[in-house]
């Protein structure tokens, strides 16, 4: 299986000539450039990018082999500790970035705050006028609408192979979605 996602390599180049911060805090870096720093999933998680300003990261989660590595979920690391399924594969992550929704998140999962949005004109509006020519992808309505979604599709699934490694993660939602 490569280690590249298309739609990746097209993002970064595209922020680093346009200056362009989608959401507060984003930052893209190589595909698995860093580590996801969770001993035992290390080797089911590709970091991509930070997140938020104090340290969480995105990551691809490795859950299958299937290829290309743009079709598989993508999740939120949570600075402070815990994981949270957060799109069923990067473009559909892309469509949650196009809102500049800050992510937030711990052990309960993630969820994304319209506050201090980096989206809403300027460098949003040109971000989001990328996406829709380059990839034809156009913003959620709300991003949290896309976590709930995926946790409904890939909870059970996400649950059994990181639960055993990470317990406090299953433990802190009896349900998807909630805590």
């Amino acid at each position: 299986m490569a280690e590249r996602i298309a739609e990746l390599d097209r993002l970064t180049e595209y922020l680093a000539a346009s200056g362009v911060v989608p959401a507060e805090g984003f930052r893209p870096h190589p595909l698995g450039a860093e580590s996801p720093g969770y001993p035992g999933a290390d080797d089911r998680l590709r970091t991509f990018a930070t997140a938020t300003s104090t340290g969480s990261s995105y990551a691809i989660w490795l859950r299958d082999d299937r290829a290309p590595l743009a079709s598989l979920p993508v999740v939120f690391l949570a600075d402070e500790g815990g994981l949270g399924l957060v799109a069923r594969d990067f473009r559909e992550f892309l469509r949650v970035l196009a809102t500049g929704w800050s992510p937030w998140g711990g052990w309960h999962g993630v969820e994304y705050d319209d506050e201090d949005t980096a989206a809403e004109e300027g460098e949003g509006a040109a971000f989001r006028a990328w996406l829709a020519a380059e990839f034809g992808i156009a913003p959620a309505t709300d991003p949290n609408e896309v976590v709930r979604a995926t946790e409904a599709e890939l909870w059970e699934p996400f649950a059994a192979w990181i639960g055993p490694l990470y317990p406090d993660v299953v433990a802190a939602r009896a349900t998807p979605g909630g805590p």
